[in-house]
């Protein structure tokens, strides 16, 4: 139990401390809590993320449960939520077991197009014609549907169209990103997901939604993004990251660049995947050209030139922000620039 808590506490440090103060004080108590780490323990390995109960909890509310956290998680009650989630969980056991045993991280934070869209405005810059997306661990693929958002720099600039519903606001900290009126044309939006997300069936849309953290300012963009995707077409597999990039990078129109996008997701896979992944881009590469943005924590894709590890003033992380061009098997990688959790800042790097 007490090797469980301390990753409670690298999350509270690593990701939540000075983001997400609601979620900073429930990983301190969930450290803290035996008979919560006891309860996770019943899951299955692959249950025992701190996200994923952390999401349990918050799909049990938006479901409908009775309990004083919600009234936290809405901004309308000052309580401590970290007793409160520790007795959402000890009165809910065989429900929340049951979700860590069957459910993943879905994650699909549509802040994330901020640091996505002027990566696609530096690729088309470099080559002719449109873009083909393929988005690895794409959850809805809400991602996919980037060029419909309101992308807004402050003063750097903004992308996309003024009346746009899904508005989102990056800041940028350093450097001068390729920042366009609009993102280039986009051929096709593929996903890859080895659990897709129905956009029309309503649990799983609330899972989805369960996955956003309350106190961030995400929740109702991201149903907003959920509306967006509904009235857009996109071609969503089910499948290993691994086994089918390969093949569906392939089957885009062979008339656009093939841009494969991960978002937070191959820190996920384990060394092996990662490199199983590289060496499939690196195959697909030898009939086409191939480009992978990538955004994840430092050190995740070895192939990115790294500056070091950024922090914030509240020791907070930032991820690097990739791009790496396979042709004929051979990869050329850069580091684009750094990015604040889900996309609300950007320090850019690029040339």
């Amino acid at each position: 139990m007490r090797e469980l808590g301390k990753i409670w506490l690298y999350v509270a440090d690593s990701s939540c401390r000075g983001y997400s103060p609601i979620y900073d004080r429930i990983c301190r108590a969930v450290a803290e809590s035996d008979d919560v780490l006891d309860l996770v323990s019943e899951a299955p390995p692959l249950g025992h993320n701190p996200i994923l109960l952390l999401a349990a909890v918050h799909s049990l509310l938006l479901g409908g449960l009775d309990h004083p956290l919600a009234e936290v998680y809405a901004g309308a009650s000052e309580a401590d939520p970290g007793p409160l989630f520790v007795d959402v969980c000890l009165g809910n056991r065989e429900a929340i077991v049951d979700l860590l045993s069957t459910r993943q991280v879905n994650t699909n934070e549509v802040g994330r197009a901020a640091v996505i869209g002027p990566a696609l405005t530096r690729v088309s810059s470099r080559v002719d014609g449109p873009l083909a997306l393929l988005d690895v661990g794409c959850s809805a693929g809400l991602n996919l549907f980037c060029d419909r958002y309101r992308l807004d720099y402050g003063p750097a600039g903004a992308t996309g169209s003024a009346d746009a519903a899904v508005r989102i606001a990056c800041e940028v900290v350093a450097g001068s990103p390729p920042i366009a009126p609009f993102l280039p044309p986009i051929a096709a939006r593929m996903g890859l997901d080895r659990a897709p997300v129905d956009l029309q069936d309503p649990e799983q849309t609330r899972w989805q939604v369960a996955c956003v953290w309350p106190d961030t300012g995400r929740l109702e963009r991201t149903r907003r993004a959920l509306d967006e995707a509904r009235r857009g077409s996109l071609t969503v597999v089910q499948g290993d990251a691994v086994d089918a990039v390969e093949g569906l990078v392939a089957d885009l129109p062979a008339d656009a660049t093939a841009v494969v996008l991960t978002t937070w997701v191959v820190a996920y896979f384990s060394a092996e995947q990662r490199a199983g992944f590289r060496d499939a881009l690196a195959r697909a590469s030898m009939s086409r050209p191939v480009v992978w943005v990538s955004g994840e924590s430092h050190g995740v894709v070895d192939l990115i030139p790294s500056e070091g590890v950024q922090s914030d003033a509240n020791g907070l992380e930032w991820s690097e922000l990739g791009l790496v061009t396979f042709r004929g098997g051979e990869a050329v990688a850069e580091l684009l620039g750094y990015v604040h959790p889900h996309g609300s800042a950007l320090d850019w790097r690029g040339s």
